[in-house]
């Protein structure tokens, strides 16, 4: 029998040609194959349409500027930074979310916290998302 070291078949059949020499082949070689054997295959990806890439990069910059209230504040502000920081280090969720409101930012926003800082991800509904991750 005919072993066959590759995972994936490169030639259309399973066996030689010598021992399929006799053979009528009235198969079509298996699209499955690791080497396409028609050079004309279309590609398996659809057409490119970068509308909802361009849609995401105009919607993305707006959640930039939203990020950069915040990021604007903390380097401003020793106070703000100081009471943030302190709400974070105590898990006091809703102190966190009062304080990064009250820098003008209007978006949706998730904190989570870690010992090391914390992370704020800015959500701008189904199109795109950005997280801001914050050490200390």
């Amino acid at each position: 029998m005919y072993y066959n070291p590759y995972p994936y078949f490169v030639y259309p059949n399973y066996y030689p040609a010598w021992a399929m020499a006799n053979q009528p082949t009235t198969q079509l070689p298996s699209r499955h194959l690791a080497m396409p054997t028609n050079p004309t295959n279309r590609s398996p990806f659809p057409p490119v349409n970068t509308n909802r890439l361009k849609t995401s990069a105009k919607r993305i910059k707006a959640i930039m500027q939203q990020a950069q209230l915040l990021t604007d504040k903390i380097d401003e502000s020793e106070q703000f930074a100081h009471d943030l920081m302190n709400a974070a280090q105590q898990s006091n969720k809703t102190e966190v979310e009062k304080l990064i409101a009250l820098t003008g930012i209007t978006l949706k926003f998730e904190t989570n916290y870690t010992p090391d800082g914390f992370h704020i991800t800015f959500t701008d509904k189904s199109c795109c998302k950005l997280t801001l991750i914050l050490n200390w």
